[in-house]
C-alpha cells in the first residue's frame, strides 16, 4: 500500500435522470423497460486545426446475433426487443450461412428506433469464423462456414469467396480468434473444450492474406457469452482476446465486443457480467452513419468494467467523458479535480503522487490534494486499455 501523503475527497454529484424509456404493447402484462444509461456527446478535435471540433454521438453496438435461422434460440423480432431493452442503439442479426432475419427484423427495429445492419457468420472450413456486415442484398453465398484453404477442391476457394464479399460491400471482422498451436501440433482451432497443452494463438495464412489485401476490418476482442474454451484468456478479471487488441493496434483493425448470444442474453454465458457493447462514435445515428464509424474505426469494446480499444480511440473517448483540472497553489501544492461524466467508473492513478488510484464512479467527481504540483501531472487510467498490457496515459499542465 502506497503511503498517503494527501487527503482524498469524494464529491458525488447529482445525476439528473431523464425519464426512463418504455413501450408497452397490446395485451402485455407489463411495459419492456430500457434502463441503460446513455453516454454524452464526445467532441473531437478536426483533422484540420483551423476547422471546430468534430462532435460524435456515442451509440452501444452488438454485431454478432443469432436467431432460429441458424442456431441461436429468439426470432430476429424477439433479438430486437431484447437489444432495445439491454440498451443497444445498433445490432447486426449473423446467423450463420445465411441473412434472412435482417428483412423479417428490420420493421421491428424501425419501430424501437433501433439501427439494424445486414450481417451474417461465414469463414473457413472448420477453422476461422468471419462475421460480415452491410453487404449487399443480392450477394450469393457460396459454401459459407467452409471456405476452403487451397484451390481446386470440392469447396471454394477462400480468396476467390472472400473478394467476392468484399465486393458486395462486405465489411469483415474476425470473431472470436480460437486458432493457433497446442504443443507440437499444427494449426488446429480449440472450441468448446480448452486445449491440453494451451493454445498459443496465431493469425494464419488466410488472415495474413486478408490483411495484406485489406479485405479483414475489424476483430473481436471480446466474445460475451463465450466462458470457457474457444481460445479465450482469463485476464484482468474477465474473459476476452487480449492477443487481438494487439492486433487490432498493429493491423489498424476496427475493434468489437460483441456477444454471439445464441440462447436469451439472461441464460447465455457471463451472464452475470454487464453485457458487452462495441461502443461506435458516430457523426449521425443511421445506418450509413454507423458503417462509416466502423469503416474508420471509432470503436471503444466496453466490457468488464474496460474501456478497451486502439489508442487514439481510448484516448479520444475518455477526453469526451472526463474533465481534469490540475491547480498550483502558493506553497508548491497542488490539487486536482477529476470529474466523470459518463455512464463507466473510471480508475485513474496520478502518477508520482504517492496516492493510492482512486475510482471516479459515473457521474461522480474527485478531489486530490497533492503536497507536491508538478508542471505537468501524469494519469494512468488503470481500466482504460490500450494493449494486453498498457493502459492509456494522459499528460495534463499545471495552471497557477
Amino acid at each position: 500500500m502506497k503511503k498517503r501523503i494527501a487527503a482524498l475527497t469524494f464529491l458525488s454529484v447529482l445525476l439528473s435522470l431523464a425519464s426512463v424509456p418504455c413501450i408497452a404493447f397490446a395485451g402485455a402484462s407489463t411495459p419492456l423497460l430500457r434502463t441503460a444509461p446513455g453516454f454524452p456527446d464526445v467532441l473531437a478535435a478536426a483533422e484540420d486545426a483551423a476547422s471546430a471540433p468534430v462532435k460524435y454521438a456515442v451509440l452501444r453496438g452488438d454485431f454478432h446475433i443469432h436467431t432460429p435461422y441458424s442456431d441461436g434460440k429468439l426470432t430476429p423480432a424477439e433479438r430486437v426487443r431484447e437489444a432495445w431493452k439491454y440498451g443497444y442503439d445498433v445490432i447486426a442479426i449473423t446467423d450463420h450461412r445465411d441473412f434472412r432475419a435482417y428483412a423479417e427484423a428490420l420493421p421491428v427495429a424501425e419501430q424501437f428506433g433501433l439501427i439494424l445492419i445486414r450481417g451474417m457468420e461465414t469463414g473457413l472450413h472448420e477453422m476461422e469464423h468471419l462475421v460480415t456486415l452491410d453487404f449487399a442484398a443480392d450477394y450469393v453465398p457460396r459454401d459459407p462456414h467452409s471456405w476452403a484453404d487451397a484451390e481446386g477442391g470440392p469447396r471454394v476457394y477462400y480468396r476467390e469467396q472472400w473478394r467476392k464479399l468484399t465486393d458486395a460491400g462486405g465489411f469483415v471482422l474476425l470473431a472470436h480468434p480460437h486458432i493457433g498451436h497446442s504443443g507440437d501440433c499444427e494449426w488446429v482451432a480449440e472450441t468448446g473444450d480448452p486445449l491440453d497443452p494451451p493454445l498459443r494463438h496465431g493469425l494464419r495464412e488466410p488472415i495474413r492474406w486478408a490483411l495484406r489485401e485489406g479485405l479483414l476490418h475489424g476483430i473481436e476482442v471480446r466474445n460475451h457469452t463465450t466462458d470457457r474454451g474457444w481460445g479465450v484468456v482469463k485476464d484482468r478479471g474477465t474473459l476476452w482476446y487480449p492477443m487481438a487488441l494487439d492486433w487490432a493496434q498493429e493491423y489498424g483493425l476496427t475493434v468489437f465486443a460483441n456477444s454471439d448470444v445464441h440462447p436469451a442474453r439472461d441464460q447465455a454465458g457471463n451472464a452475470h457480467e454487464p453485457q458487452s457493447a462495441t461502443l461506435l462514435l458516430v457523426r449521425e445515428r443511421t445506418p450509413k452513419g454507423v458503417m462509416e464509424a466502423l469503416r474508420a474505426g471509432r470503436t471503444v469494446a466496453h466490457f468488464g468494467g474496460m474501456l478497451c480499444g486502439r489508442k487514439e480511440m481510448v484516448a479520444t473517448l475518455l477526453r469526451g467523458l472526463t474533465r481534469v483540472d490540475f491547480r498550483g497553489g502558493e506553497d508548491g501544492a497542488g490539487q486536482v479535480r477529476i470529474e466523470n461524466h459518463g455512464p463507466v467508473a473510471l480508475t485513474a492513478e496520478v502518477n508520482g503522487s504517492g496516492l493510492d488510484p482512486v475510482t471516479v464512479d459515473a457521474d461522480q467527481t474527485a478531489i486530490l490534494k497533492l503536497t507536491e504540483a508538478p508542471k505537468q501531472l501524469s494519469i494512468t487510467w488503470a481500466n482504460a486499455v490500450i494493449r494486453s498490457t498498457k493502459s492509456l496515459t494522459t499528460l495534463h499542465a499545471r495552471v497557477d
